[in-house]
């Protein structure tokens, strides 16, 4: 496949002569949801350099240009700011500067000028292009913790250095070049991991998480965006899809249930993990490189059809392909406005996009089919509004939701995942180690057991009130056997949780291989067991006894009659 063919002239506006004819453009790269992408080489003094990418801003009508302007100068300053702390295995920025449209030779530039941004040239193919064209091998390991590296990077910044999120995260931005190396590219959407920088949010309905639709982002994020790579790696296909006939039941995709993943537990689980609909289920970024050696441990036992995909990590080939520059910015990305302050006025509806791109919130339209929505706009059938909030820091935090006296790393909100083992500890395991390994556990993945605990907590309740009212009726000299009985029932009660558990796990988990997420049956049998002893107890009652004891019928006659 060959870029389509330019030949066009452009450079910053500055009161050099010729400076407009800085950088010629030679080839069309690509057009992405913000931006078109073109190979070019800088221009001084009839000396041209080695090949670069030069990124041009869209302007979107429907948009003010300070909005647009401000939102291109944040990813800008973030990919500047990583390119200074020399962080690895990213697409370099080497310019920046406002220019009026690339024109041909020789003619006056037309227009106002746009943000303008020079890049490195990076040969080589996106991973989606790679296992579609099946151009070559990639090497699973090394292209996974180069994100990773990439990541910790920019979420564990050193001293000094504020977090970021590239918050864009997925198969068509991760390129491999032909030595087989992986860099990650389209930093348009990153942001300092603060809420003066969250006011946008870069959203591929097909890969990101759920949670930019409630307006609050974090690492998880980016964990989300991680696990849809290492999905497409396994599968092959994006990691979320709607459902047929039920595409707008909620704003975001489904997880998509893969024949692969289904017949092989482990593996669908650790995928999984990666991608839950709730960030606090999902792995640390710190957590990843654990993640990466179970994840290729898993993959190289299991029998799943060859993608182009090298997961044994001691027989790995890099990717041998024709040199091809790489569009640095995706068609498929949205952004996901927050406004600070007052939400803009709504422009005037036009009719829908000629894509058929469908608008959001305020029916402020992108023409370059980016999703726009506001904080405050009133919510579309079927989607969720956005509420314009970012996560908040404890009062021990800093403003940017870091810890102090931690070097940079983000405040702990969950607990470590469980050690995994990995392919390249000392002891190889056993036959009946990995089949162990493999099980689900009897009583479901961790943080499951909680849910639906409202139902036990209902029926205790009114197990506890009626057994309240029954002991009192019976009197304090039997107080101590009745504490100790309804002990009993308690404990009887949790026995019956676990029992109807464990029955649940060797039914469902492991001989159905069905994902258990809830413990809802569990909690719903304990709930109606407990709501039946309180009747129980209530059957035993005898309502004369308030009366005659105590004589407030009689009392509360007397006071009025006073």
């Amino acid at each position: 496949m060959s870029n389509a063919t330019v030949d066009l002239v452009c450079g910053p506006a500055d009161p050099l002569p010729g400076s407009e004819q800085s950088y010629r453009l030679t080839g069309l790269l690509g057009s992405g949801g913000q931006a078109d992408v073109y190979q070019a080489v800088r221009v001084s003094a009839g000396v041209a350099s080695a090949p670069l990418s030069v990124k041009v801003l869209r302007l979107n009508p429907h948009d003010t240009r300070e909005h647009q302007f401000r939102s291109w100068d944040k990813g800008d300053a973030v990919l500047m700011d990583l390119h200074g702390r020399n962080v690895g295995a990213i697409c370099r920025r080497i310019d920046a500067f406002y220019g009026r449209l690339p024109h041909p030779p020789g003619q006056a530039p037309q227009g106002e000028p746009v943000p303008f941004q020079v890049l490195e040239y990076l040969p080589g193919h996106d991973l989606r292009q790679l296992l579609q064209w099946r151009i070559g091998r990639v090497d699973a390991a090394r292209t996974l913790k180069s994100v990773a590296e990439v990541m910790r990077a920019m979420h564990h910044p050193p001293v000094g250095a504020h977090p970021v999120l590239h918050m864009d995260l997925k198969p068509a931005n991760v390129i491999i070049g032909p030595d087989g190396s992986a860099k990650v590219i389209d930093f348009t959407g990153a942001r300092y991991y603060t809420p003066a920088h969250l006011t946008t949010i870069a959203y591929t309905r097909e890969t990101a998480g759920p949670e930019a639709h409630q307006g609050s982002v974090g690492p998880a994020y980016d964990v989300h965006g991680f696990g849809s790579i290492a999905f497409y790696l396994v599968t092959g296909a994006s990691a979320r899809t709607d459902s047929p006939g039920q595409e707008q039941s909620v704003p975001w995709a489904r997880l998509r249930k893969h024949p692969a993943l289904e017949a092989n537990p482990r593996l669908r689980d650790l995928l999984t993990a990666t991608l839950d609909d709730d960030p606090e289920n999902r792995p640390r970024t710190e957590e990843l490189p654990r993640w990466i050696g179970e994840l290729c441990a898993v993959m190289t036992r299991s029998n799943l059809p060859d993608l182009g995909v090298d997961w044994d990590t001691e027989h790995t080939a890099g990717v041998h392909s024709a040199p091809m520059g790489r569009p640095i910015d995706s068609a498929a990305t949205r952004r996901l406005d927050l406004p600070v302050g007052p939400p803009m006025p709504a422009a005037p509806a036009s009719g829908p996009p000629a894509d058929g791109t469908r608008v959001m919130g305020d029916h402020r339209a992108a023409a370059d089919g980016t999703r726009v929505m506001e904080a405050g706009a009133p919510a579309p059938m079927h989607d969720k509004p956005i509420t314009g909030r970012v996560r908040v820091p404890g009062q021990n935090e800093r403003s940017d939701g870091y810890s102090p006296g931690r070097s940079g790393g983000p405040s702990p909100e969950r607990g470590p995942l469980p050690r995994l083992k990995l392919a390249t500890d000392p002891e190889e395991p056993s036959e009946r180690e990995l089949d162990k390994a493999d099980r689900p556990p009897l009583l479901g993945p961790p943080g499951s057991l909680s849910k639906g605990f409202e139902l036990s907590v209902i029926g205790g309740l009114f197990s506890l009130i009626m057994w309240l009212i029954w002991a009192i009726q019976q009197g304090m000299e039997t107080l101590r056997s009745q504490v100790f009985s309804y002990l009993f029932v308690l404990a009887v009660a949790i026995g019956v949780f676990f029992l109807i558990r464990i029955a649940g796990g060797i039914l469902w988990g492991r001989w159905l291989h069905a994902k258990r997420k809830s413990a809802r049956l569990a909690h719903l049998a304990t709930g109606v067991f407990l709501f039946m002893v309180g009747m129980s107890y209530l059957d035993q009652l005898s309502w004369n006894w308030i009366s005659l004891d105590f004589g407030w019928l009689d009392w509360i006659t007397d006071l009025f009659g006073q």
